[in-house]
């Protein structure tokens, strides 16, 4: 395992254990609501979710009458969810432990910002590798401009922040499949000095 998945997995061990995590509110929940309308009205019924922490999205999937499995790095973040009857498989979304097609549905929120961009390609085969094809896949990043950005806290560790133009994500996003839908805007997050910009795409996953 390289340096930065290390300190990753390790901080978010650290935040599962002190149970940091906070509920999910605000726009997050209307991305969500509205992407189950979409499985909806597609008849999709099987999501993969990359980057799930503590299955908080899960459970919204799950009383919609979806099947629902998530990744996450943190083994403690898949002990959180099973608390909250939510399976998240403690993975890397670098290798999903799923045969290829196994879902017809993809979510990822706030995770690819945490890939290097030499490596989000790679990443990106690897993540819809277990997606059918046609199969839409939300992906919700910070980005902004150009950089790399290694954010440190006392309490719970140390994490890689790959920030990247809005344009940029989506030419890397479209090597996987069509982006159907693309929006950005720009956010303060709580103790945050500066705003930042959230990029939301929707991709159509294409044939092998």
């Amino acid at each position: 395992m390289d340096t930065t998945s290390a300190d990753l997995r390790s901080y978010y061990e650290q935040e599962a254990r002190q149970r940091l995590r906070k509920p999910l509110t605000g726009r997050r929940v209307e991305i969500r609501t509205q992407y189950l309308q979409l499985l909806g009205d597609e008849g999709r019924n099987k999501v993969l979710d990359f980057g799930a922490g503590p299955g908080g999205d899960g459970e919204a999937f799950i009383k919609a009458g979806l099947s629902y499995v998530g990744i996450d790095l943190a083994h403690g973040n898949a002990v959180l969810a099973a608390e909250a009857g939510v399976s998240v498989v403690a993975a890397s979304i670098a290798g999903p432990p799923f045969r290829p097609g196994s879902f017809d549905a993809g979510w990822s929120m706030s995770t690819l910002m945490h890939v290097p961009e030499p490596e989000v390609a790679t990443v990106l085969e690897a993540m819809v590798a277990p997606l059918a094809p046609g199969a839409p896949i939300q992906i919700g990043l910070w980005g902004g401009d150009r950089q790399d950005v290694i954010a440190e806290s006392e309490t719970v560790g140390r994490r890689l922040f790959s920030y990247r133009p809005f344009e940029l994500n989506r030419q890397l996003l479209s090597a996987v499949g069509p982006v159907e839908r693309a929006a950005s805007w720009d956010v303060v997050p709580d103790g945050a000095k500066t705003g930042m910009q959230y990029q939301l795409f929707l991709v159509r996953v294409a044939a092998a």
